[in-house]
């Protein structure tokens, strides 16, 4: 990627989360960028090409980080949600209208319908994994695990969102509070064993 198309998403990156996208045009983008909307359009027509380029960044950095280290597995289980969070974060416009660009574009709507099922499918991998390592017990209730993943998702889609409904801006903060609704989320899940690692893990939760 050449160094104008880079900044220009970078730009543009800061303005959507700054400022969200209705407000943020190609005229926004170029202004801020110091070029003409002629010379922006060369690399991005419109607008829209911009968001899918930003969308599928934050796949490609997510798709880095998915894998479990075997020396401690349960550790790198809650750092993986850590990770996706922070990157998540720094893209937190994509979730902050995430209904409306999923209705605005069939391309992301249609990827990220597919990537979801592909994300599912790493989960419970991982989930099995940590199962046969005895970390986690096995299902009591009929799809318990794939049910655990789609309310992790739901929230992880919506927290931005939950967090702007009561306060003015976001902040870094908003992270450490996801770890601990999701952590605490997983921790019914965990075995004796497990319980006594994640007390190490987050000694800070304890009462």
């Amino acid at each position: 990627m050449n160094a104008t198309k880079q900044k220009i998403l970078l730009k543009s990156l800061k303005l959507f989360n700054d400022l969200g996208i209705s407000n943020v045009s190609l005229r926004t983008i170029a202004d801020e960028v110091g070029i003409s909307v002629g010379n922006l359009q060369y690399h991005f027509k419109k607008r829209e090409d911009i968001i899918e380029a930003l969308y599928f960044q934050i796949v490609e950095k997510i798709d880095a980080i998915i894998f479990i280290k075997t020396d401690d597995l349960l550790k790198s289980f809650f750092n993986i949600s850590t990770e996706i969070f922070k990157i998540l974060y720094e893209h937190h416009f994509f979730l902050l209208d995430f209904v409306t660009i999923t209705r605005k574009n069939q391309k992301i709507k249609n990827h990220y319908s597919q990537l979801s099922k592909q994300r599912e499918m790493e989960f419970l991998k991982i989930v099995e994994v940590l199962i046969q390592n005895g970390l986690l017990r096995e299902e009591l209730l009929k799809n318990e695990y794939k049910n655990l993943f789609r309310r992790v998702e739901v929230l992880s889609n919506f927290w931005f969102s939950s967090i702007l409904i009561q306060a003015e801006v976001l902040s870094e903060v908003s992270i450490d509070e996801y770890l601990v609704l999701v952590s605490q989320s997983i921790y019914p899940y965990l075995t004796e064993k497990a319980e006594k690692q994640y007390i190490k893990i987050f000694p800070s939760q304890l009462v």
